[in-house]
């Protein structure tokens, strides 16, 4: 009978333990979470989802140090199939609202490199939980949306894409003009011609 004792003592330690490496480990650092962005909202036109973007091209790598290119973006409930984004050192997503008037909301990004102040804003809508482009994809140039020029952050408040009617959008691109001498931001309706993302 005095066995009994120092074994439940014995059991209770290596329990108290193994308690204390799984919450160790459950606490590990989370190497991708300062590039995720998430945004929440009726992309599918039937429920509220969140979707998640996330690096690819270190996930195998914990110790990555470089920049990202390859992107996923998935829904956290699955309401909408994933987009692959390639070509940018990362996304912060811009809720765009419903733009198309469908009932469901689109979002959009916009390029970032490091070595050009010329990007690409893109708009994304699903049309039966597949990922389409809702216009095509249009340049812009950091400066009209960042004055400071602040290395590619989005910090524009101002919209490059609004809801104009159920068939067209108001969008701001940036264009080249008078032989290279001016660099304008465009104000112009642009009709809405979903196209297949690859």
């Amino acid at each position: 009978m005095k066995i009994l004792p120092i074994i439940l003592l014995v059991s209770f330690l290596s329990l108290v333990s193994c308690e204390r490496g799984k919450s160790t480990s459950d606490n590990a650092v989370d190497h991708l979470a300062q590039y995720r962005d998430t945004i929440v909202g009726n992309f599918s036109g039937s429920q509220i989802d969140t979707l998640i973007c996330e690096p690819l091209d270190s996930i195998s790598d914990p110790t990555y140090q470089g920049f990202h290119y390859r992107w996923r973006v998935y829904a956290k409930n699955g309401s909408v199939d994933d987009v692959y984004i390639d070509n940018t050192i990362r996304i912060n997503f811009v809720k765009e609202g419903d733009l198309d008037g469908d009932g469901a909301e689109e979002w959009g990004y916009k390029t970032i490199w490091e070595t050009s102040n010329w990007m690409l804003y893109h708009v994304y809508t699903y049309k039966d939980r597949k990922p389409q482009y809702l216009i095509e994809p249009s340049s812009i140039w950091d400066i009209h949306l960042d004055p400071n020029n602040n290395c590619g952050v989005f910090t524009s408040k101002e919209d490059i894409v609004e809801s104009y009617s159920s068939d067209s959008v108001k969008l701001k691109f940036s264009d080249v003009r008078n032989d290279g001498e001016d660099f304008l931001l465009i104000d112009t309706i642009v009709p809405i011609q979903s196209h297949k993302v690859l």
